[in-house]
């Protein structure tokens, strides 16, 4: 009977992982360059280059600052932020959250002529907790550069109505078989897109005594975004990890139906491994 549950098992890994919906959310900027090759966005001057990158699932938004000077440049990333439909998201926030859990064990050692333990004592608990963190400030010496992704654009799925949109036909590569497949896509200008957000940088190049502050504001939104069953980066399109989508997914109503169907079976099946084993004594 072991080879029933574990082919119950393997059905339910497959179908979770074969089951799945997807959405590709393309990404645009109103002022800013992208470069073709890796999909980031750009923005250059004499002093500093700047781009981003939102590639991996939720759109981890991925800040590199480039020091172009000759002299040091600071990052104040208290001061800047990641702007999604007005609201403000620190790219340093000042807590974090601790937890875990605490298993320890006592023992009174007693000297005599017999030396021994005695009255040992045990203690269980957790630990729930808040963390200030001090201001972050990346310091740039000249010609360095520095990352920060420490938020995120999306917890899921962009709310977008089924009536925008259309199909679309594209290439799909699995192992070596090439086909042409359709995909539900739509296209938004800056107006009418469901997601658009701005990126706040504070930046500070101290002569002297004196620091003098740079602000940049950077502008971004969903251009298009695509749903399928088919595991997009099968799709010739979106084979490379590149700085201009990101790709979200969950199971879909069938996959958790079958899966919860796997479940029972492999319960039903490990149940009468159990009765087998028993009935053998």
């Amino acid at each position: 009977m072991k080879p029933l549950l574990f082919t119950a098992l393997v059905f339910c890994c497959f179908v979770i992982t074969s089951c799945s919906r997807y959405q590709v959310n393309v990404i645009s900027s109103t002022n800013g360059t992208k470069n073709q090759q890796t999909g980031d966005f750009e923005f250059e001057n004499d002093s500093v280059k700047i781009a981003y990158s939102f590639y991996g699932p939720n759109a981890p938004v991925t800040v590199n600052v480039q020091n172009k000077l000759n002299k040091p440049l600071y990052i104040d990333w208290q001061k800047s932020a990641l702007i999604i439909d007005g609201a403000a998201v620190s790219y340093a926030p000042d807590k974090v959250a601790i937890t875990g859990s605490i298993n320890a064990q006592t023992d009174s050692y007693h000297y005599n002529n017999n030396p021994s333990f005695s009255n040992p004592g045990y203690t269980t608990g957790s630990i729930n907790a808040v963390a200030g963190l001090p201001k972050n400030t990346t310091f740039l010496p000249p010609h360095s550069q520095s990352s920060n992704t420490s938020v995120r654009l999306t917890k899921g799925f962009l709310n977008i109505p089924d009536s925008v949109f259309h199909k679309v036909r594209m290439v799909y590569k699995y192992q070596d078989t090439v086909s042409l497949t359709k995909v539900k896509s739509a296209d938004f200008s800056d107006q009418s897109s469901p997601l658009r957000f701005k990126s706040y940088l504070t930046l500070y190049i101290v002569n002297g005594n004196e620091a003098q502050p740079a602000t940049y504001q950077h502008d971004f939104f969903v251009s298009r975004s695509l749903t399928t069953t088919m595991d997009p980066k099968q799709f010739r399109e979106f084979s490379q990890k590149r700085g201009d989508y990101f790709i979200n997914s969950k199971a879909t109503g069938y996959a958790k139906a079958m899966a919860g169907i796997g479940v029972a079976t492999a319960i039903g099946a490990g149940g009468a491994i159990s009765n087998s084993h028993n009935n053998s004594k």
